[in-house]
C-alpha cells in the first residue's frame, strides 16, 4: 500500500512540474480565493462583533418596559340578564393608558433585591425638536439621573466636552450627540429651545456632547435630567418610561430578564432582543456576501480541471503504457485525483497565510468609517477564528477534488491497445 501511495506521489508531482506555469496560475487562483474568503470571514465577524461591544458598552443590558404583562380589563358591554346567550366584552388596554412604570420607586427596591443586578437607571424617553438660532433638528431626547445612568453603560466615558457630572447639577442642562451638536452648531455653555411631544417649550444649557460610535445614536439623542423630561412630556414626578438594568455578567442576563417581569409585572428586553434587527441584518449581509466569495473557489476549479485535462491530453501515451504494465483504472484515477488536492492544499495553506496578513494589515491601519456610517470607529475590526481557516482549507480541497474528478475518469477509461496502435 505504501510503496503504491508513493508511486502515485510520484507520478503527481512529476505531472505538475511537468506543467509549472499552468500550476502555479492556478495555486495563485486557489491563493486568492482563500485568502478573500478569510477576510471577508474576519471582516463580517469583525463589524457583527463591534456593533455587540458598542451595544454592550452603552447600553442596557436589560430595559424594564412600561407596558404591563397582564393589563387592566375594561368590560365594554355585557350581555342582558334575560338573555339566552350569555357573553360580554372585554377591553385589555384603556385607550388614554401610557405605558409607564408607576411608582417607580416601588420597582426599582424590588429590582435593587435581585442580587445578579448591580445597577438600575430610571428613564423618560421623548421626541422632540431641538432649535439654536435658525437651526433645528428633531431628536430623542431621554431624561435620566446622572449618577444612576453612569453605573450601567459607558455614556460618562463617551462624554468628549462637558461632563454628566455637570448634567448632574445644572438642572436646565442637556447632553448632545456629537452629531447633533453638529447639525445645530450648538457648542458647550450654548442656549438651545426644546419642544416636547406635549407642546411645552423649555430653553435648555449645552453642557457637553457624547460620542457613542453608533451614528443614529450620536446623531439623533439627547440627555437631560429625569425631571425636566417628565417636566417636557407631562410624565407624574413618580412615572417613568422605562428602567435600565446592569447585571453582574452577560450569562445571567436571560435568567434575570424573566425574574424581573415575574416580579415587576412589567415587559422586559434584553440587549439582543432591542437590537435583534441590526444584529440579524450584519449577519445576514455577511452570509451573502461569504456566498458570492465562494464562486471564486469555482472559478479556481475549472482551472484546475482545465490543468488537468491538459496533462492528460498530453500523457496519453504515458498512461497508456502504465496500464499495459499493470497499473490500475484506480490507481491512474487517483494519480489526477491526488494532483487536484495538491493544488488545493497548496493554494489553501498559502492563501491562509496570506489571509492572515492581510486582516492584521488592515486591522492596524487607521481608517475610520466615516460620518454617514451606522457603526463609527477609527480603525476595521476583525476578528479571526481557527475555523475560518478549516472551512476554507476544507472547501479548497472540496473543489480540486470535484473539479479533478473529471479529468480523472476520463484518465482511467483511455483504452491503451488504441493509443499504442495510434
Amino acid at each position: 500500500m505504501t510503496e503504491q501511495l508513493r508511486f502515485v506521489l510520484s507520478i503527481a508531482v512529476r505531472h505538475l512540474n511537468g506543467k509549472r506555469r499552468q500550476t502555479l496560475l492556478v495555486i495563485a487562483g486557489v491563493t486568492i480565493g482563500s485568502m478573500v474568503m478569510i477576510l471577508t470571514l474576519a471582516l463580517g465577524e469583525g463589524i457583527v462583533q463591534d456593533i455587540k461591544d458598542k451595544i454592550i458598552e452603552t447600553s442596557p443590558y436589560i430595559v424594564v418596559t412600561g407596558e404591563k404583562l397582564h393589563p387592566k380589563e375594561t368590560q365594554l358591554y355585557r350581555a342582558p340578564a334575560d338573555s339566552s346567550i350569555v357573553y360580554s366584552m372585554i377591553s385589555r388596554v384603556k385607550p388614554s393608558e401610557k405605558k409607564q412604570i408607576k411608582p417607580y420607586p416601588e420597582t426599582m427596591a424590588l429590582v435593587a433585591s435581585i442580587p445578579t443586578i448591580d445597577g438600575a437607571a430610571p428613564f423618560v424617553f421623548t421626541r422632540g425638536v431641538l432649535r439654536y438660532h435658525t437651526m433645528s433638528r428633531q431628536g430623542l431626547i431621554k431624561g435620566i439621573i446622572p449618577s444612576l445612568e453612569s453605573g450601567i453603560g459607558n455614556l460618562k466615558s463617551n462624554v468628549v466636552t462637558g461632563s454628566l457630572n455637570e448634567l448632574a447639577f445644572t438642572k436646565d442642562g442637556i447632553l448632545l450627540g456629537s452629531g447633533m451638536a453638529k447639525k445645530l452648531k450648538a457648542v458647550y455653555h450654548t442656549r438651545i429651545n426644546i419642544t416636547g411631544e406635549s407642546g411645552k417649550v423649555f430653553q435648555v444649557r449645552v453642557v457637553g456632547t457624547f460620542t457613542s460610535g453608533f451614528g443614529a445614536v450620536d446623531d439623533n439623542t439627547v440627555y437631560i435630567n429625569l425631571v425636566l423630561a417628565q417636566q417636557l412630556n407631562n410624565v407624574p414626578d413618580d412615572a417613568v418610561n422605562g428602567i435600565g438594568i446592569h447585571t453582574t455578567s452577560l450569562a445571567v442576563v436571560n435568567e434575570t430578564s424573566v425574574q424581573l417581569a415575574a416580579m415587576t409585572g412589567y415587559r422586559t428586553e434584553t440587549w439582543e432582543e432591542t437590537n435583534k434587527n441590526v444584529i440579524s441584518l450584519f449577519k445576514r449581509n455577511n452570509s451573502i456576501t461569504v456566498f458570492l466569495v465562494l464562486f471564486v473557489f469555482v472559478v479556481s476549479g475549472f482551472g484546475i480541471a482545465n490543468v488537468l485535462i491538459t496533462i492528460v491530453l498530453q500523457k496519453q501515451h504515458d498512461i497508456a503504457i502504465m496500464k499495459s504494465m499493470g497499473v490500475s483504472r484506480r490507481s491512474i484515477e487517483s494519480i489526477f485525483l491526488i494532483e487536484g488536492i495538491i493544488l488545493g492544499v497548496i493554494g489553501a495553506v498559502v492563501g491562509g497565510i496570506a489571509g492572515h496578513v492581510l486582516t492584521n494589515v488592515i486591522s492596524s491601519l487607521p481608517i475610520s468609517y466615516g460620518e454617514s456610517a451606522v457603526v463609527r470607529n477609527d480603525h476595521i475590526v476583525t476578528i479571526q477564528h481557527a475555523y475560518f481557516y478549516v472551512l476554507t482549507t476544507a472547501f479548497s480541497i472540496i473543489i480540486s477534488a470535484v473539479s479533478s474528478l473529471g479529468p480523472a475518469r476520463r484518465a482511467a477509461r483511455l483504452n491503451p491497445v488504441e493509443i499504442l496502435r495510434g
